[in-house]
């Protein structure tokens, strides 16, 4: 069994945990939550709990060897007219690129695109990933690129191999660095829950960031 082949049978395992308001219109944000290797409790007890809670209910949660199946709802979900957001954790921060990409294909936008930690030793099956994995696409708007020097599961070295790159000058690109003395590891960079348990810097430059940025997208829909 070649690795094409093994990735779409894995894929297959995968079962999106879509999202609760099955109604949403216009007047809703469609979240696409991407979960790396072995990542999905984790994504489940924390970012797609906290995006539930925060009244973020159009969000789905999906496998990172599920590009195509993420940009055919996304487009559904466009067509609607509703506004766009993909977020993507570990090999799902490359994944996100990758829904990106097959997006701008498709002439669907993306208001907001997040990667957190995507990179790293969880670069598995490389091939899977564009060539230049940090380039980012001309459909997307905005982009916040999260990485941590102490994550070597989620980010590369030199720390400037992290840095996403816009393709068109019309684009707001961030990259946003957690430093050494920030010890925030692969884990934590996720961690929403328990409140006590979440590390002060990733509440601050991730989770409140995060929903500040939603709220705004939100405030723009009809």
């Amino acid at each position: 069994m070649n690795l094409v082949t093994l990735t779409n049978a894995l894929s297959k395992l995968q079962v999106p945990d879509l999202r609760e308001d099955d109604s949403a219109n216009s007047s809703s944000t469609c979240i696409a939550l991407i979960y790396g290797f072995a990542a999905r409790e984790h994504m489940q007890r924390n970012l797609l709990r906290l995006l539930r809670e925060s009244g973020h209910k159009n969000t789905s949660l999906y496998g990172h060897l599920q590009a195509i199946r993420i940009a055919n709802d996304l487009q559904a979900a466009s067509v609607k007219g509703q506004k766009i957001v993909v977020i993507g954790y570990s090999q799902g921060g490359l994944e996100a690129v990758r829904v990106a990409h097959e997006l701008d294909k498709r002439g669907v936008k993306i208001a907001l695109l997040v990667t957190i930690a995507g990179g790293g030793r969880g670069r598995l099956l490389p091939h899977r990933w564009a060539d230049n994995p940090r380039a980012i696409p001309a459909n997307v708007a905005r982009c916040l690129n999260y990485f941590s020097e102490n994550d070597l599961l989620g980010s590369d070295s030199p720390l400037e191999k992290n840095l996403a790159v816009p393709i068109s000058n019309k684009q707001h690109i961030e990259n946003i660095l957690f430093s050494k003395e920030d010890r925030v590891s692969h884990i934590a960079i996720a961690k929403c829950y328990p409140a006590d348990k979440v590390h002060p810097r990733v509440s601050e430059k991730l989770l409140k960031r995060l929903q500040s940025e939603l709220a705004a997208l939100q405030k723009e829909c009809p």
